[in-house]
C-alpha cells in the first residue's frame, strides 16, 4: 500500500510537472482589405495536454453584451500527425442579459500532440449592438480588442505557459502589436484561457511613454482623438502611482497598460478593464487642442487593479466589484488633488442620482444580473447602490475609531489575502462587516445589497463637506423620492480634501 501510494504519489508529481511545461502558442496575423482591417487570422500550436482529457475548443457565442463572437469563426482546421481532426459543435444554453455563453468544439476521435489549430475571426460588424469593448474593431489602420472578442481556445488545458507572436507583415510599416500582458513576442503563465482575458492592439499606434513604462505605467492608442492622448496618458500614469500609494497593498504597482481605440464607426464601447490593463473605447473626432480626456473613466478603470472583485455569480458580483469601484474612484483622486471639489460634488450626485433616480433601485441584485447588459440604468444601480453603502460603511469605521481607521485600513487584510489566493465570498465578507461594525451588519448587507432594500447613508459618508437633502427624481413619468449630496457651508476646500 505504502509503495503504491509512492508510484501515485510519483505519478502525480510528473503529470503536474508536464503539465506546468506544456505550452501552448499562437500567432496573430491582422490582414487588411482596401487599408482596413477585417480579420485577424490565428494560427496555434499545443505541445501536449497529459491527463487532460478529450480535446476541445471553446470561443464566445456572446460575451458581455457582444453577441455572434463564435459565428465569426472561419476556416476552423484542427490537425495532428494523422491528418485533419473531424470536430463537433455544441452551444451552451443562452446566458440572460447578455452575459457570457460559449460554443464548443469537440474532436471526433483521439489526438496526438502536438496539435495545430488554425482559424480566421472577422472583426465585429458595424452597426451591431453597443457594449463594452470586447470585439476586434478596426481604426486608424490597425485593430484592437480583447481575446475573448477572437480568440478559440483548448478548454481541457490547466497549467502551462501560453505565448504570443504577431505576424504583421499585412499591417503599415512600423506597425506593433501589444497585449496586456507584454510587447511583440510575449508570454504569459497559465492555460491557454489567460489569453482571453487580455486586451491586444496592433498596428502603427501612437505611445506613451514613446518607449518603455513611467513608473510601471504604458498607454498605447489608435485612430484620430478629440483629445491629446499622450497627454492625458501622462495624467493617468501620476494617478496610477499615487493610487498606488493611498491603497498600499499592491506595493510597488505592476505594470499597467492603458489601450485607446478611437473609432469611425459604430458601436464605440466605452471603458472596461481586465487584468493589469483596460480599453478605452470612444469615437474618433479631429482633435480639440482645449479637450481632456475622459478622467473619471480613466479613474474608474485603473482602479479595478486594486478592487478586484468577490466569488459571486455573474452580475450578482458587480456590488463589490463595481461598487467598491466607483466609491473609490470617487475619493481616491480627489484626496490626492487630481479632481476639484466641484468636480467630486458632481460625481457624488452622479452616484445619487444613479440609486435614487431608477426605478430599479429596489431590485434585487439577482434580477438586476438577469437584467444584465439590456439596459444601462438598471445595470449600474449596483455601481451606485454599493458605492453609497462603502461610503456609509467607511463613515461607520472611522466612527467606531475615533478617526484613527478609515474603509481601506479595514479592507487591507482581506485584500492580501484575496492576493495570497485566500477565498473570498459573501460568507467572508459578512464575517468581515461583524467583525468591523458589530452584530447585525450581516444582514443589513444582505437586505441592502442583496435584497434591494432602499437606504440612506450616514449623514458623514463621503466627508465632512456634504450632507444629504431630500430630492425628488424623476424616471420615465415615474417619482421617486430620494436624496442629493449638498455643500455644507463652512467647511474648506482643504478638510474636504484630506478625507
Amino acid at each position: 500500500m505504502i509503495r503504491n501510494a509512492i508510484l501515485l504519489g510519483a505519478s502525480l508529481a510528473a503529470l503536474s510537472a508536464a503539465a506546468e511545461a506544456q505550452t501552448f502558442e499562437a500567432v496573430f496575423k491582422p490582414v487588411r482589405k482596401d487599408g482596413e482591417v477585417t480579420a485577424i487570422e490565428v494560427r496555434s500550436t499545443l505541445s501536449d495536454a497529459p491527463g487532460a482529457g478529450a480535446f476541445s475548443l471553446s470561443a464566445p457565442v456572446v460575451y458581455a453584451g457582444v453577441p455572434g463572437i463564435a459565428d465569426r469563426v472561419e476556416d476552423l482546421i484542427v490537425t495532428d500527425a494523422q491528418g485533419q481532426v473531424p470536430l463537433t459543435s455544441s452551444d451552451d444554453p443562452a446566458a440572460p442579459g447578455g452575459f457570457p455563453y460559449f460554443r464548443h468544439w469537440k474532436a471526433g476521435r483521439e489526438v496526438s500532440y502536438p496539435v495545430s489549430i488554425s482559424y480566421r475571426s472577422l472583426v465585429q460588424p458595424v452597426g451591431s449592438r453597443q457594449g463594452p469593448p470586447f470585439g476586434i474593431r478596426p481604426s486608424g489602420g490597425g485593430v484592437s480588442g480583447a481575446g475573448s472578442g477572437f480568440l478559440v481556445i483548448p478548454t481541457h488545458i490547466r497549467g502551462g505557459v501560453s505565448k504570443v507572436r504577431w505576424d504583421l507583415s499585412d499591417m503599415p510599416a512600423g506597425s506593433t502589436g501589444i497585449a496586456s500582458f507584454g510587447e511583440g513576442a510575449a508570454e504569459v503563465k497559465g492555460p491557454p484561457s489567460r489569453l482571453m482575458q487580455s486586451w491586444y492592439i496592433a498596428g502603427p499606434v501612437g505611445r506613451y511613454p514613446a518607449k518603455g513604462q513611467d513608473h510601471g505605467f504604458s498607454a498605447a492608442w489608435l485612430g484620430t482623438s478629440p483629445f491629446d492622448p499622450a497627454a492625458e496618458s501622462a495624467w493617468a500614469a501620476k494617478l496610477y502611482t499615487y493610487i498606488a500609494k493611498d491603497l498600499r497593498y499592491l506595493q510597488p504597482p505592476p505594470p499597467y497598460r492603458v489601450f485607446m481605440r478611437f473609432l469611425d464607426t459604430p458601436p464605440v464601447g466605452g471603458g472596461t478593464a481586465l487584468p493589469n490593463s483596460f480599453m478605452l473605447s470612444q469615437a474618433s473626432a479631429p482633435r480639440d487642442p482645449k479637450a481632456s480626456g475622459p478622467r473619471q473613466t480613466l479613474a474608474h478603470e485603473m482602479m479595478h487593479q486594486w478592487t478586484g472583485g468577490v466569488e459571486a455569480p455573474q452580475g450578482v458580483s458587480s456590488w463589490f466589484s463595481e461598487g467598491l469601484n466607483t466609491y473609490l474612484t470617487a475619493v481616491v483622486p480627489k484626496r490626492g488633488g487630481f479632481r476639484s471639489i466641484a468636480d467630486y460634488a458632481d460625481e457624488l450626485n452622479q452616484i445619487a442620482e444613479g440609486y435614487y433616480g431608477v426605478a430599479a433601485r429596489t431590485w434585487s441584485a439577482e434580477k438586476i444580473a438577469k437584467a444584465g447588459f439590456g439596459d444601462e440604468h438598471i445595470r449600474h444601480v449596483p455601481y451606485n447602490r454599493g458605492a453609497l453603502y462603502f461610503a456609509d460603511l467607511d463613515a461607520r469605521i472611522r466612527a467606531k475609531s475615533g478617526g484613527k481607521r478609515r474603509l481601506e485600513d479595514a479592507l487591507q487584510p482581506l485584500f492580501k489575502a484575496r492576493e495570497a489566493g485566500q477565498r473570498f465570498d459573501h460568507a467572508a465578507w459578512k464575517a468581515f462587516v461583524v467583525r468591523e461594525i458589530g452584530p447585525g451588519a450581516d444582514k443589513e448587507f444582505e437586505e441592502r445589497i442583496l435584497e434591494g432594500v432602499l437606504f440612506k447613508p450616514n449623514s458623514n459618508a463621503f466627508g465632512p463637506c456634504f450632507s444629504l437633502t431630500p430630492k425628488t427624481y424623476t424616471q420615465a413619468g415615474e417619482t421617486l423620492e430620494g436624496y442629493a449630496f449638498i455643500r455644507k457651508p463652512g467647511v474648506s476646500d482643504a478638510a474636504c480634501k484630506a478625507w
